[in-house]
């Protein structure tokens, strides 16, 4: 990227707990005197305003009352939803429901929709939410209208029109930056560059070392930064070595993605804090009166560990008329904060030691998947194991022992921490000696200097590290197959590549759909080495999936659907992300193809066991052809399931996904003739859709398949009048539910409400069976909000008769109301007292038959570790009880008393049928 000779260079640290800003003044006599801290104002308190270096990373979002906003007004004109800086930190401690927090760590959340209001994750209904990536923008906003209220209306001045590197998480995807690159954008921050943190705390070491660095560093030296954030970890390792007679740093490799940080050492205090509460009378803190406890322990942390106490006393003010009498205190030591802090998070291991039993889902904490192994000195030392045939390649070193680290992070600013670092290496590697230390002061403030530098770096200044990408990616190609089994990849770029290099794979060429759905897979991987572009490589661990890439590749004025050759070019781009093209090879068509970073969950893995010969898919095209056919053949409709099962020597129930997904898209091409021959006819057709395209997601091309199906619910089944029709209709559209869009759920949801309502209020019947479908359908959309639930509930439980509920009715009530969701995002989860209060009536009445009762009630009490989403400890404790004396299966009970793992049968329950054999929902 050019750099404007008249720009100034700004480097931007958006941070979990802390950003911070910083810019080079060309002025300066030496490199360090060059790069200055930019002192954001920010409210400090009510009517009082300071200039900080640091902006602390919280948002506000003040009600109507809790606050007066003519005492928060900034020297500019603030137009804003909420505060943010120290004064939101400190406010947020004492209204916890109304402050975002750890807006960064949500970035890089695939279960949620990060461009939704979802935060605060545990505000109440009246709070006005914001996305992840608004909560982001946020603070880059405040930082860019503080510097250009400071240019007094100098547009050239302005920070827009500035060079600007911000950093993010080394171990962050191309979904997560690309979600940066958004916020910048919302921020009114057009063109940003990206630079990974652990190299920015490098380049702020080089500021103050640029023309001695040899005095501390010697060639074929080990280097690790270690950076533990408010968030994240991240581990990069650097090397001096000679390139062409000249010493040049490079960086070896980066650390995978891990949510464990200063948040988590808070969280632990805050249960240890939790635990000396219980020693006097108390209820168990609700979800405000946690996170308030969270954010006095963050604040006891920062005091001890600081330095300036040995003990802070922790206090929690009753609520309502239990102010002054439910309020709990305790007192946090010296020695208690080191214990859990060191014990816990920086143990001295060998590498023999076991991590913590890996819970499937991992840890929630806030809605946040944390890190099930807090232990940063075991996650850092299997890192140097992971990485060192790359050591090995590079420098020679048998052991990926490092000779010196580099702290970075406010979480390691204690000098305690450090030390109990540079002990966990020594003891992990058996070595004789520490690991030194590159001292880097302001660890609050580092990133921010190392990005400004890295900025003179990129103007031809300054001391270089050879970096580039921290990953190398890779293309799956279509029907290779590896020695695993797993497919073949091809390399698109290699591992290290720098910035702006173009890398054109024209020695192979594809053949691509064109004016069709396709589906690009992409891997990366931040430890393999020895790869070029251009190489095959077996699919194995060693590599992450990524989102897919999911396009239509426009072709022609007709848009005939034609194979076109076409070949693949990389763009390791300027500001540090990945940009893939498809280019054709006869004609100069190019087409860009782009990651799906607003996929509401994680994309579901994909196994196809087993894959049949041509010639019998085409015999069982042969008798759909036969019965849905233009002509009616002599094979009836309700025979076709069996007549398959017996070609390909399978149960229905164990059809691979393979073949189901193109029985769909035969019986999609099918449906103009084979529904209209009978109704009898449509009934199957619908039984089968449905079957073959249950979930409605999970294969590469199911997107396109439900806009197709989507186009006929409006239309309507050809013969509404047949019961038998209209009950398969309906279990076709509770089948594929999971594919439709929340705006397509939401009209199925304002479709079926007046109906239901009506046949309650005996304006309309509707026959039984067809009833309890309706039902599973509205309870199978996972995507309405809160209050269609909460509507669709409220409903259902009117019609719950303790003699005559139906297992089907439970069912529905225990997917609207589930703590866990199928495939739904986490905030569309129901609200926990509401879920309380469907429990309490269930409680309170004696049913016919409670098995089914205490299914539902499993569910709707599910213990997830996420204090938002778990009914309070007290009433889940009824509920066990009550479980207990109905005789309910002991995995039940399982369920509200522990955190439990959803397995392949609870999937197929919540399911309401087993799923396709392909498909596996969770890892």
């Amino acid at each position: 990227m050019d750099i404007n000779e008249d720009q100034i260079i700004v480097g931007i640290d958006l941070g979990t707990t802390n950003s911070a800003l910083s810019y080079v003044d060309l002025t300066g006599k030496n490199t360090a005197s060059k790069i200055k801290m930019f002192r954001t104002p920010q409210v400090f308190a009510p009517g009082e305003l300071a200039r900080l270096s640091v902006l602390p990373s919280f948002l506000y979002l003040p009600g109507q009352y809790d606050v007066d906003r003519e005492n928060l007004k900034l020297p500019w004109k603030d137009e804003e939803i909420g505060i943010v800086g120290t004064f939101a930190r400190e406010q947020g401690s004492k209204v916890p429901g109304r402050l975002v927090s750890s807006a960064k760590s949500w970035l890089c959340h695939s279960k949620v929709d990060r461009t939704a209001p979802i935060l605060p994750w545990n505000a109440d209904k009246e709070v006005q939410k914001v996305s992840p990536v608004f909560a982001s923008g946020s603070y880059l906003k405040h930082l860019r209208i503080a510097w250009n209220h400071q240019a007094k209306g100098v547009d050239e001045k302005f920070l827009e029109n500035q060079f600007v590197i911000i950093t993010v998480p080394a171990s962050f995807d191309e979904v997560a930056r690309d979600f940066t690159m958004e916020a910048a954008r919302t921020a009114g921050i057009g063109e940003v560059t990206l630079l990974e943190e652990p190299l920015a705390a490098f380049y702020s070491w080089l500021v103050f070392h640029e023309n001695d660095w040899e005095n501390y560093v010697k060639p074929g030296e080990l280097i690790l930064a270690v950076d533990v954030g408010g968030g994240t970890t991240d581990f990069t390792l650097i090397t001096l070595r000679e390139v062409d007679g000249s010493p040049r740093f490079e960086r070896i490799a980066v650390g995978d993605h891990l949510i464990l940080g200063g948040d988590n050492m808070d969280l632990a205090l805050a249960r240890k804090t939790e635990a000396s509460f219980k020693k006097a009378p108390s209820q168990s803190l609700n979800a405000n009166r946690w996170q308030a406890l969270c954010h006095q322990c963050r604040q006891a942390k920062e005091a001890i560990l600081g330095g300036e106490v040995d003990k802070k006393t922790v206090t929690l003010m009753g609520e309502g008329r239990g102010l002054i009498a439910n309020t709990l205190s305790a007192t946090l030591t010296r020695d208690q904060v080191e214990e859990t802090i060191l014990d816990g998070f920086f143990p001295v291991v060998d590498s023999d030691s076991q991590a913590p039993t890996a819970r499937k889902g991992g840890i929630t904490e806030f809605g946040l998947p944390y890190e099930q192994d807090p232990a940063v000195t075991r996650h850092m030392c299997k890192f140097l194991e992971r990485h060192a045939q790359s050591v090995k390649d590079m420098l020679g070193k048998e052991v990926p022992f490092p000779d010196l680290l580099l702290f970075n992070g406010g979480s390691l600013k204690p000098e305690v921490i450090q030390t109990r670092i540079r002990e966990g290496v020594k003891y992990w590697f058996k070595s004789d000696r520490l690991p030194g230390v590159l001292e880097n002061p302001d660890l609050d403030l580092a990133v921010a200097r190392g990005a400004a530098y890295y900025g003179l770096v990129k103007s031809g200044l300054g001391v270089k590290v050879g970096s580039g990408s921290a990953r190398g990616y890779y293309l799956e190609v279509s029907g290779a197959e590896g020695q695993n089994g797993k497919g073949k990849a091809l390399c698109l770029l290699e591992r290290g590549v720098e910035e702006g290099t173009r890398i054109n794979l024209s020695q192979r060429q594809f053949q691509v759909l064109a004016n069709q759905p396709v589906s690009f897979q992409v891997y990366s991987s931040s430890y393999r080495s020895g790869d070029k572009a251009g190489d095959i490589i077996d699919i194995d661990d060693t590599l992450t999936l990524l989102p897919p890439i999911n396009t239509v590749i426009q072709f022609g004025k007709k848009g005939a659907q034609t194979q076109i050759p076409v070949e693949i070019e990389a763009h390791y781009t300027e500001v540090g992300t990945l940009s893939l093209w498809c280019k054709s090879v006869n004609t100069d068509h190019k087409w860009r193809l782009q990651f799906q970073i607003r996929k509401q969950e994680a994309a579901p893995q994909v196994e196809d066991a087993q894959v049949f010969e041509e010639s019998v898919v085409e015999e069982v095209f042969s008798k759909f052809n036969e019965v849905f056919g233009k002509k009616k053949g002599e094979l009836p409709p309700e025979r076709l399931p069996n007549v398959i099962a017996e070609i390909v020597e399978l149960p229905r129930e164990n059809w691979p996904l393979s073949l189901v997904r193109r029985i769909a898209d035969d019986l999609l091409k099918k449906q103009q003739t084979g529904r209209a021959h009978g109704a009898d006819y449509e009934a199957r057709w619908l039984n089968l859709m449905g079957f073959c395209l249950r979930p409605g997601f999970g294969d590469a091309l199911d997107e396109h398949r439900m806009r197709t199906l989507w186009s006929f619910y409006k239309k309507g089944p050809v013969h509404p009048k047949n019961p038998q029709v209209m009950l398969e209709w309906w279990v076709l559209w509770r089948r594929a539910a999971g594919g439709l869009t929340p705006g397509q759920q939401r009209q199925v949801f304002q479709d079926l409400m007046p109906q239901m309502k009506n046949a309650k209020a005996g304006k309309l019947k509707i026959p039984p069976q067809q009833k309890l479908e309706m039902w599973m359908l509205l309870a199978n959309l996972e995507r309405l909000h809160i209050k269609d639930k909460l509507e669709c509930a409220k409903l259902l439980m009117e019609e719950l008769h303790p003699k005559k509920a139906k297992p089907q009715q439970w069912w529905s009530l225990s997917r609207l109301g589930s703590r866990e969701l199928l495939y739904g995002p986490l905030d569309r989860v129901v609200y926990s007292k509401d879920a309380t209060a469907w429990i309490n009536t269930i409680l309170e009445t004696e049913w016919k038959n409670p098995k089914p009762v205490c299914q539902a009630l499993a569910h709707l009490a599910r213990m997830t570790g996420d204090i938002k989403r778990d009914i309070e400890e007290a009433d889940r404790a009824k509920v066990l009880e009550w479980m207990k004396n109905k005789g309910a299966a002991k995995s039940l009970t399982k369920m509200v008393a522990q955190v439990v793992a959803m397995d392949r049968q609870e999937e197929d329950s919540m399911f309401g049928e087993a799923l396709p054999a392909g498909i596996v929902l969770r890892d």
